[in-house]
């Protein structure tokens, strides 16, 4: 790890059957103003629906446009609705893949999006599809010079202004948050009371248990992205609710 390695939450992506339907959920949940399409995705034979939420944060609804896509027999499997992937950026990506190759993590696509390279990790090794990003400088992001981004800035969620936390849900929390970290080149994870916590920027990925837990609770024995805590605008009357998008608690606070 470098002294210089840092990574911020950009992006989460929730994974749908169902795009049309997710959306407009969405949109009646958090109260979204306009959205946009990630312009490469469409060659990846998937449909999606981008939304800023707070300063360079933003969440995809995604599903998959044809059927014999990966993400169409996967969702089929988990009930047609699910957390999905993980954007961050980090300053550099050099020396990733080899400290994934050493904890035995697979890469699932290693690419170039808007001349910037990207690398994305397998799911069954590390929870999630976990997406980073080569991306400088650390204020600036992937849509700042996309004309539909900066319509969709203007007409941001009047309900939520930024992502605060993710809960991924693990059967053995600490070794995957672990895992992370040293891919990613971080510092150790915190311990927390039932796993362990990454500080990505100022927000936080929260690792928790799956197997074992309450059937109530936010991981309910699933695996993968189980909660998103979002920043309620109105903090008198917006703290302490929720509710429930793609089969992931979605909680205000």
């Amino acid at each position: 790890m470098t002294q210089s390695q840092w990574a911020e939450l950009r992006q989460v992506g929730l994974a749908t059957l169902d795009h049309e339907a997710a959306v407009r959920a969405a949109t009646e949940l958090l109260e979204l103003g306009s959205g946009f399409d990630d312009p490469l995705l469409a060659a990846w034979h998937l449909a999606d629906f981008t939304a800023p939420i707070g300063p360079d944060t933003y969440l995809e609804i995604l599903a998959p446009t044809t059927p014999d896509h990966s993400m169409t027999r996967w969702l089929s499997r988990v009930g047609g609705a699910s957390g999905w992937v993980l954007s961050t950026q980090v300053p550099s990506l050099d020396g990733v893949n080899e400290r994934a190759a050493e904890h035995g993590v697979r890469i699932a696509v290693q690419a170039q999006a808007q001349g910037r390279r990207i690398v994305q990790f397998h799911p069954l090794d590390v929870g999630v599809l976990l997406e980073l990003d080569e991306f400088l400088p650390r204020g600036a992001w992937f849509w700042d010079d996309l004309d539909a981004a900066r319509a969709a800035q203007a007409s941001r969620s009047t309900k939520v202004d930024d992502i605060v936390a993710v809960d991924v849900a693990a059967r053995d929390p600490a070794v995957m948050a672990a895992t992370w970290a040293a891919i990613i080149g971080l510092p150790s994870p915190a311990a927390t009371a039932d796993g362990a916590a990454l500080a990505f920027g100022g927000r936080t990925v929260r690792f928790v248990p799956a197997a074992g837990g309450p059937a109530d609770g936010p991981a309910g024995g699933r695996t993968g992205i189980v909660a998103v805590d979002l920043h309620a605008t109105d903090r008198e009357h917006g703290v302490g609710l929720a509710g429930e998008l793609c089969h992931t608690l979605i909680r205000f606070v």
